[in-house]
């Protein structure tokens, strides 16, 4: 395998990256034909692990309602987002329908879901593609969640209503690039002066097309 890598003025080796580094995207539909577009995909066959027998009639609709909307709206386009790697913002309303966004959340306009029907909600959206259920989830289970169990009583009213319904989309800020997860050892601080200023180098998921953003 080829190494690119450039010298530095001591003879040092600098930015020294493998050849695929530099290759252009995979053509998915060529290397996954099974995941094209035109492609069906694959139904739930067997229940291998008797779930079914552990759900609530309320849990296997949520179940069933999330698993037809992911396998007939959002299957057939995702080789396309794959492959450019970008989102499709156009289907958020469509999640949002689903009414899954809150998960355990009461009131405020929130699903209450159990906590296992939150849970295969989000493994049904997973089952077809990741990138949208990571969505799913930092808007729902850490933003919205830090909302109901932090924010004050009128911060709940003023945004949990809308971020149920994906009216809004949620970021959660955490990740540090020095410091990763490590809560403890982040350095982002909050200024207030009459509105708040937040100073340091944070990422935040969700955060280039948030309305709300949540910062612990």
């Amino acid at each position: 395998m080829a190494i690119n890598s450039s010298k530095n003025p001591d003879g040092s080796v600098q930015n020294a990256m493998p050849s695929y580094f530099y290759s252009p995207p995979l053509d998915v539909s060529a290397a996954f034909p099974q995941a094209t577009p035109a492609s069906t995909f694959p139904p739930c066959a067997s229940d291998y692990f008797q779930l079914d027998n552990l759900l609530t009639a309320e849990e296997q609709a949520i179940r069933k309602k999330v698993r037809e909307c992911m396998e007939k709206e959002i299957a057939p386009i995702m080789t396309e987002y794959w492959e450019k790697a970008k989102f499709p913002f156009h289907v958020i309303p469509k999640l949002g329908a689903l009414r899954i966004a809150g998960g355990t959340i009461k009131d405020y306009g929130c699903p209450g879901l159990s906590i296992t029907g939150s849970a295969i909600a989000v493994a049904e959206v997973a089952r077809v593609d990741a990138s949208c259920s990571t969505f799913i989830l930092v808007h729902s289970s850490l933003a919205m969640l830090t909302i109901a169990l932090c924010g004050s009583e009128a911060q709940k009213q003023k945004y949990l209503p809308s971020l149920a319904q994906l009216q809004a989309v949620a970021c959660w800020a955490l990740t540090e690039p020095d410091y990763g997860s490590d809560a403890s050892a982040l350095k982002t601080l909050p200024q207030s002066g009459g509105s708040w200023i937040l100073e340091g180098k944070a990422v935040d998921r969700n955060s280039t097309f948030a309305d709300v953003l949540v910062s612990c």
